[in-house]
């Protein structure tokens, strides 16, 4: 194996050295060393210092621990819903497929659509509450999860499958041993993309009617101009969605050992 240059082994302490610089260089141009220099007004950018001031605040209250948990209980109840029901659409639609091409318009076409002009349906479908947001994230995670694994079943080389039975190989065999590792591959695939988009849908949903969450708490934020409270649950979305997409990497990685690994 090709060892990357040495340089790139120290990648942490080049991030780290990046986010200090630009937390330094917009600190300076906000006004937040020098009062007297502003390039930019921070009531539209805010600083650094006044965001982790206010997110402290926002902690302290105990508003960042309601908003947090209904924002996540939205997105991940959508996202388990949605890949379960995604997962067992795709395989039994793999093995009748005159009824996968009956439906698979009207699916291409659901996909395509924009989540966030669902929202206001599911609001006056499912109300203000929970459900509307849940029923977001399922949509977003149950559409590419579905067609991920029905084209993973599609997508098993007919000669592999041939080789196997002439082994001998039942087709219980063959479907636990080869249809179904394959297909683990382009699940695994899209569970990054999914619980990015589940994110994303219960955040919509919150925008367009909530009465919590980190959408709903950001939008009444903006409407009375706490640009301080924007950019703590802006940064605050991007901390969580970060941080479950690297766990789901880490999932992925332990999950399919097989797989030739790639140096990030």
């Amino acid at each position: 194996m090709i060892k990357p240059p040495k340089v790139f082994n120290n990648v942490t302490l080049w991030r780290i050295c990046s986010a200090v610089l630009i937390i330094f260089i917009w600190e300076f141009i906000a006004g937040g060393i020098y009062g007297n220099f502003i390039l930019i007004d921070p009531v539209f950018v805010s600083r650094p210092t006044l965001i982790a001031r206010d997110f402290y605040e926002y902690a302290l209250d105990g508003l960042l621990f309601i908003d947090l948990s209904a924002t996540l209980l939205e997105a991940m109840s959508g996202f388990a819903s949605g890949l379960l029901t995604g997962i067992c659409l795709g395989l039994l639609l793999s093995h009748f497929r005159t009824l996968a091409r009956i439906v698979e318009p009207y699916l291409t076409a659901l996909t395509t659509l924009p989540r966030i002009a669902l929202a206001p349906i599911m609001v006056i479908w499912f109300g203000l509450g929970l459900p509307s947001k849940v029923v977001l994230s399922f949509l977003s995670a149950f559409l590419i999860t579905f067609f991920n694994t029905y084209v993973g079943v599609l997508s098993v080389d007919q000669e592999l499958i041939n080789a196997v039975k002439v082994l001998g190989a039942s087709s219980r065999q063959i479907y636990f041993h080869v249809i179904l590792p394959s297909v683990y591959s382009w699940v695994f695939a899209s569970l990054r993309v999914c619980v990015g988009y589940c994110l994303i849908a219960a955040v919509a949903g919150e925008f367009v009617g909530a009465t919590m969450g980190i959408g709903y708490r950001m939008l009444l934020a903006s409407g009375l101009l706490q640009t301080d409270r924007v950019f703590s649950c802006f940064f605050l979305l991007m901390i969580i969605g970060y941080l479950l997409v690297e766990s789901f990497k880490r999932i992925e990685n332990r999950l399919l050992k097989w797989r030739p690994q790639v140096i990030t």
